[in-house]
């Protein structure tokens, strides 16, 4: 069962990306599933006297096992306006506008519009089924259609209607520091070092929300102990996360709740309207099931040999999941993946974390399967949205969105962007 999280810091926020380089540590624009997990196993640990010299530990303790142990994900958070808002990385098969890029008015109320987004996987999916296409990587004004990164939010549109999408920026700002001296205490001599930290926008609040995976008997003894070790913070629990805590950043509190209603339409609803069709309304395939996997958070799927494969087809699946279609064909033509190197410090055992290599975030799979696997294909993807797949996915890793409707929202072919000038008024570079 997925619970909503949210996640409110107050002041600078700094989720280190890797090794400091020249001095500067850089930051990211999300909070992965394994900061804010080792933040409260360490508030609770430290609690109880857990990490005391000779403890037990949290190996033979029974409430810890069923809080944070097999059974429980606790997912990546994204940034967006408020906590009614669904955010989420932006799929590597959108694109927009090179002249005037980002959503057009109407789709994100802005007062500096751009020419709209558009999105090419169910292009793609429909050249595997056998049909052209409608739009060759030009927007409609005529520039150039180039990869829009970045952070997008959705929520239901009034009175039932389609969801509204706005793109998300996270302000960040370079803190200089002095380095201490052991020995004495006081500024080093010629030792200087930035931290790229995020930070609140006017209503001094940076939010971040996603999901936590559990159920009931789980979310009760985790809110337990919370209660014990974590001082309240408005609705949440106050608690410490990110890089630079002891220079006063990562101030934040923490909320579980049970989420408002189905965040996205049903599973059978989105499978249905992948399906390539042809103009008049037919099935263009009708031999073949389209669907498509998007990710919120890395995927790590090895081969045989123990390497991270990026072109993850059944055989490879079949460690990782219980239900799979036969049959099952990935469609490299149509997916659209990235890879990103991922370390880490564990907060609650004081370790560091492996390098790994994995599908970056926003990674679009696409497959397709047999039409008489339709239960399958069901049952696979409800396996996927519920439980993750591949490995680590008790730190949130391997979380996606079967059939993302924003897939379908912005299509290219759908002429999203009516708004769009018949030619560019400016140009930018």
């Amino acid at each position: 069962m997925r619970w909503r999280v949210v996640l409110r810091v107050e002041g600078p926020l700094l989720m280190g990306s890797g090794p400091a380089a020249q001095m500067v540590q850089l930051g990211r624009d999300f909070v992965p599933g394994s900061a804010w997990r080792g933040a409260l196993a360490d508030a609770v640990l430290r609690h109880f006297g857990a990490k005391a010299p000779g403890a037990a530990g949290a190996k033979s303790w029974p409430a810890f096992e069923a809080a944070f142990g097999a059974g429980v994900r606790f997912g990546f958070l994204y940034p967006g306006p408020d906590p009614t808002w669904d955010s989420f990385p932006l799929p590597l098969t959108v694109y927009s506008c090179k002249a005037a890029p980002g959503l057009a008015e109407r789709e994100a109320g802005s007062g500096s519009p751009g020419h709209g987004l558009r999105d090419m996987l169910l292009v793609r999916l429909r050249r595997c089924a056998g049909l052209g296409t409608g739009r060759a990587g030009r927007c409609r004004c005529g520039e150039r259609l180039e990869r829009r990164r970045g952070l997008a939010a959705r929520k239901a549109g009034p009175d039932g209607d389609g969801p509204i999408y706005r793109e998300v920026k996270v302000a960040r700002r370079l803190m200089v520091r002095v380095g201490l001296d052991r020995r004495t205490e006081t500024a080093a001599e010629g030792i200087l070092y930035a931290l790229d930290a995020a930070v609140p926008g006017p209503d001094g609040i940076l939010c971040f929300t996603g999901g936590w995976w559990g159920d009931r008997e789980r979310l009760e003894a985790l809110q337990d102990l919370l209660e014990a070790a974590c001082p309240p913070a408005g609705e949440g629990r106050a608690v410490r996360l990110g890089t630079a805590r002891a220079r006063g950043l990562g101030k934040a509190a923490v909320e579980i709740r049970a989420l408002p209603g189905a965040p996205l339409p049903s599973l059978e609803h989105r499978l249905e309207a992948f399906q390539p069709r042809r103009p008049s309304g037919e099935p263009a395939d009708p031999r073949h099931l389209y669907f498509s996997l998007t990710l919120r958070s890395p995927l790590l799927v090895r081969d045989r040999t123990g390497a991270a494969c990026g072109r993850p087809e059944r055989a490879l699946l079949e460690p990782y999941a219980e239900n799979l279609p036969a049959d099952l064909e990935f469609l490299p033509e149509a997916s659209a993946v990235e890879w990103e190197t991922w370390d880490g410090w564990a907060m609650a055992w004081g370790l560091p974390r492996p390098l790994v290599t994995a599908l970056a975030p926003g990674s679009v799979l696409a497959y397709r399967a047999p039409a008489t696997e339709r239960e399958a294909v069901l049952a696979f993807l409800r396996e996927v949205e519920d439980r993750g797949l591949g490995e680590r996915t008790a730190q949130g890793w391997g979380e996606a969105v079967a059939c993302d409707p924003l897939h379908v929202t912005f299509d290219v072919d759908k002429e999203v962007s009516e708004g769009c000038p018949a030619r560019c008024s400016s140009r930018t570079s």
